[in-house]
């Protein structure tokens, strides 16, 4: 029962790190990219990391002349604690917005 603890509070986590703006267009994006659900997982994981990307660039993005870009920290277990909640909250929204989708083309072209 612990471990179905954990896994929902990473689930819930995830989601609630990756709705926001800029997540939802990163997994917006990703949907239309989508093809079959076979392209789920592996969609989800490079829209994770277009997340830590955007994240490193974000000052040199805003215009900051003393924010540099910086490698992300590998050999930290906190970066790869937090980048496995993004995979889970980007591979919920993905999900769902592919769903939609797929309900919405299929109605259409049934039509």
């Amino acid at each position: 029962m612990e471990y179905v603890d954990q896994a929902v509070a990473i689930l819930r986590e995830g989601f609630a790190n990756t709705n926001n703006p800029k997540g939802l267009l990163i997994a917006l994006a990703a949907t239309l990219f989508m093809g079959s659900w076979r392209q789920w997982i592996p969609i989800a994981l490079v829209a994770t990391i277009i997340h830590v990307a955007i994240d490193r660039l974000a000052p040199v993005l805003a215009g900051d002349r003393e924010g540099s870009v910086t490698l992300p920290p590998i050999m930290e277990p906190a970066f790869w604690t937090s980048t496995g909640v993004l995979l889970a909250g980007y591979a919920i929204i993905i999900g769902v917005f592919y769903l939609i989708k797929s309900m919405i083309f299929r109605k259409s072209a049934a039509h």
